[in-house]
């Protein structure tokens, strides 16, 4: 009884640990990067910036791999907004694995699945930029995908976000193809449209800019769901992708173009993307430091991380947070077994000594 009450208190034990406190535990080591120029040093944003979480849909996955590993994303998104406490939260694309093949009612309880997910205090923004696996590729996204998300997320095409000071621009990637498709026609002209806009933050006293209304000018911050271009990984300063495979334009990266573009007309300083579901940080064929946000769920990549971006309008400094990694969880859960099994093959030890031990003394007994 005693050893089954043993065995209990271990497993339980490394249920409590892995479930509730290992994501603290892990997250502890993470800190805000501290800003190198005093100016605005007083005030800075403080960006959480995640990618691909891939909420698990009706039709593919089991659902206990849903049920674990979006528990594991839920611990480790409350663990990391509690202990970190941020200013703004990004999610750079496919929120969902499903949402350009489930119709309006499962839409509508994927996203109340994701709101739950990532559920931040009062006055905490939560910027969701529109992934392929949320509305589809360049040649599948409809108004019907486009809308929809638009309804429930605010934003799904290109958009200007300001926050002190910062310029954010979210882009959706799929709409980069530059073929004068109507989604593609309307990215366009909303980067020209931003691109005017911030020339009248540089230049307020242009005559064309004089009715403007105007933030302070800073360099924009790119974030969007799919990287700028790049041949692979190979280019990175730092990765975690196990296997170097070559990228394709508008597949798994921004065309030459696309990327050309954007660094004509918005001249950014520093871009955030997805989609690789692996760590990159690159200077990209812009000039400029971007980081590809590895996945957010153990489905994707077993060693998950987010980044951490200490920004003001004049300076940046990013740091990648490390999460809780799947086979951490499965050692544990393996090491408590293991423990059980020491006991077990300890109490039959002393089980059988004790026999031998009896039937010994019984026999010499016997001989006196």
């Amino acid at each position: 009884m005693r050893l089954i009450y043993a065995c209990f208190v271990i497993l339980l034990c490394a249920i409590i640990f892995c479930e509730y406190v290992a994501d603290f535990v892990v997250l502890q080591n993470c800190k805000w990067p501290e800003i190198r120029r005093k100016k605005y040093v007083d005030d800075p944003l403080r960006a959480m910036i995640i990618a691909d979480p891939h909420l698990l849909g009706p039709n593919h996955g089991h659902w206990m791999d849903k049920l674990y590993r979006e528990w594991h994303m839920k611990r480790s998104f409350q663990a990391g907004s509690r202990l970190l406490q941020p200013d703004i939260v990004f999610v750079l694309g496919d929120l969902f694995d499903e949402g350009d093949m489930v119709n309006d009612q499962n839409f509508h309880k994927y996203v109340m699945r994701y709101l739950q997910m990532f559920n931040l205090p009062a006055g905490i923004p939560l910027i969701s930029v529109v992934g392929n696996h949320d509305v589809g590729f360049h040649y599948k996204m409809h108004p019907y995908f486009m809308d929809r998300f638009e309804h429930y997320l605010n934003y799904s095409m290109v958009h200007l976000y300001t926050i002190k000071q910062i310029h954010f621009v979210m882009i959706n990637s799929m709409a980069m193809e530059a073929d004068g498709c109507r989604f593609c026609s309307e990215a366009d002209s909303a980067l020209q449209t931003i691109s005017s806009t911030l020339f009248c933050m540089q230049h307020p006293h242009v005559a064309e800019c004089a009715r403007t209304r105007r933030h302070p000018y800073s360099q924009p911050i790119v974030m969007q769901h799919f990287p700028t271009y790049r041949i692979s990984d190979k280019v990175c300063r730092e990765h975690d992708a196990p296997v170097i495979e070559a990228f394709r334009e508008r597949y798994h990266v921004l065309s030459k173009e696309a990327t050309d573009t954007i660094g004509d007309l918005l001249k950014p300083r520093l871009a955030f993307a997805g989609h690789s579901h692996y760590y990159c940080h690159n200077i990209n064929r812009l000039g400029i430091d971007e980081y590809t946000v590895s996945s957010f769920s153990w489905r994707n990549n077993v060693n998950p991380s987010f980044m951490l971006a200490t920004i003001t309008p004049d300076d940046y400094a990013v740091f990648r947070c490390k999460m809780l990694p799947q086979q951490f969880v499965i050692n544990s859960y393996l090491s408590a077994v293991f423990a059980c099994l020491v006991l077990f093959a300890c109490q039959i030890k002393n089980y059988w000594s004790s026999k031998r031990l009896a039937a010994t003394e019984i026999a010499h007994s016997k001989q006196h």
